[in-house]
C-alpha cells in the first residue's frame, strides 16, 4: 500500500502541471460560450486541486493522530497541513498552483512517508502499519475517483469546445 500512496502524490504534481494551459491565448475568444467553457474548465481544475489537498490533509491527519505531537514528523505534518489549508483558501488557480509547487518544494526533502525512528517515535513496522491502514486506503481510493471524475468533466467540456469551434467555423 505504501508504494501505492507515493505515486498518488506524484500524480498530483502531474495533474497540477497539466491543468495549466500552455498557451492561454488559445482560449482568448470573444465568444461567450468559449469563455464560459474556459471558466468551467478552470472551476473543475480548482475543484480537483482542492480535492487533492483535502485528501492529503485527511491522509496526513490520520498519520499525525498516531504520532506523539512532540516528534519532528508530527510537527512537519502539522506545517504541511497548514500549507495545504492555505492553498485551499486561495481562490485564484495560478496562485493556488504556485502555493502547491512552493509547498512541494518545501517538503520534497522531508520524508513524510518514510520512517526515521528518531523523527516518528515508531518502529519501521509500526509506521508501515500506520501508513497502510484502511482509512488511508479509503482516502487514496477517493482521490483516484476524484481524478477520474475530473477527467470525465474535462472531456465533456473539451467536447463542447470542439463542437463550438466547428460550429463557429461553419458560420464563417
Amino acid at each position: 500500500m505504501l508504494l501505492k500512496c507515493i505515486p498518488l502524490f506524484f500524480l498530483a504534481q502531474l495533474l497540477i502541471a497539466a491543468a495549466k494551459p500552455t498557451n492561454p491565448h488559445l482560449f482568448n475568444s470573444d465568444d461567450p460560450l468559449q469563455r464560459e467553457l474556459e471558466r468551467q474548465a478552470k472551476e473543475e481544475t480548482v475543484h480537483l486541486l482542492d480535492s487533492l489537498f483535502r485528501s492529503q490533509i485527511a491522509y496526513f491527519s490520520e498519520v499525525k493522530a498516531a504520532l506523539n505531537p512532540q516528534t519532528k514528523r508530527s510537527q512537519d505534518i502539522s506545517l504541511y497541513i497548514t500549507r495545504l489549508n492555505q492553498a485551499i483558501a486561495e481562490k485564484d488557480m495560478d496562485k493556488k498552483d504556485q502555493m502547491w509547487l512552493d509547498t512541494f518544494e518545501e517538503f520534497k526533502d522531508s520524508p513524510l512517508l518514510l520512517n526515521r525512528e528518531s523523527e516518528t517515535g515508531l518502529t519501521d513496522s509500526q509506521y508501515k502499519t500506520l501508513l497502510t491502514g484502511q482509512k488511508l486506503q479509503d482516502i487514496s481510493t477517493k482521490f483516484v475517483t476524484d481524478v477520474a471524475d475530473y477527467f470525465w468533466q474535462i472531456a465533456k467540456i473539451s467536447g463542447k469546445v470542439v463542437g463550438n469551434g466547428i460550429s463557429s467555423g461553419n458560420q464563417s
